[in-house]
């Protein structure tokens, strides 16, 4: 089975010197790269660790700015991708102009089977949002969570859930960066569609004044 595309929008800074440089090492290593530019605004997809490409997106952090990243969401997940009793979904606030940003988001795909994930670092309201879900034993996503530092907004565990609050927000339309260029564009609405709802649920965690556990 094909595996799933990491898909993302990202503005360029032309202004720099070098940015022709520091793109050509985004790109390296994607494959199936398929690409939409306006303005300076870059839509990209193609097949690479998300890893991976989140770091080349941090060295990058200079030469762009980062809008949206999408990983995961396919058709009939096979394998590690298939949800299991340790199905985790979650969401939590991600601040971009922390330096350590990625290692947080980095950490935790590394503890987590079947990762599906969105990034939402420019949303219309509020504050930029991870999206996640995947495979994880509880008492090793209790570890991660400290280790990482991440405080988590809202959270369900179990292989049967159902929650609207944690979709990823529907793709919006993104006006490219004003630095380097004279005018703006609307990128196309190319983003994949959001997770699919499954039934019930088990556990909920949400955050308030620290997170609190209720049964249902």
């Amino acid at each position: 089975m094909k595996g799933p595309s990491v898909t993302c929008v990202f503005g360029v800074n032309i202004g720099l010197k070098g940015y022709q440089k520091m793109l050509n090492k985004i790109y390296e290593g994607i494959e199936g790269l398929k690409l939409d530019v306006s303005n300076w605004l870059v839509y990209l997809r193609g097949e690479i660790d998300p890893i991976t490409f989140i770091r080349k997106m941090y060295k990058a952090r200079s030469y762009v700015e980062l809008f949206r990243i999408d990983y995961g969401y396919e058709e009939n997940p096979q394998g590690t991708r298939r949800p299991n009793s340790h199905f985790m979904r979650c969401c939590f606030e991600l601040n971009t102009l922390d330096i350590s940003w990625y290692k947080r988001i980095i950490g935790a795909l590394k503890t987590i089977q079947g990762v599906s994930f969105t990034i939402d670092a420019q949303p219309v309201m509020g504050n930029p949002m991870v999206y996640l879900c995947g495979n994880i034993e509880i008492g090793v996503l209790m570890k991660m969570l400290v280790k990482t530092g991440i405080e988590l907004s809202a959270m369900e565990y179990g292989v049967e859930y159902k929650d609207a609050n944690l979709n990823p927000p529907p793709p919006k339309k993104v006006e490219a960066p004003s630095i380097g260029t004279a005018e703006t564009k609307d990128v196309k609405d190319t983003v994949p569609p959001p997770l699919p709802e499954v039934v019930k649920h088990q556990v909920v965690y949400k955050k308030s004044r620290g997170l609190r556990r209720f049964f249902c």
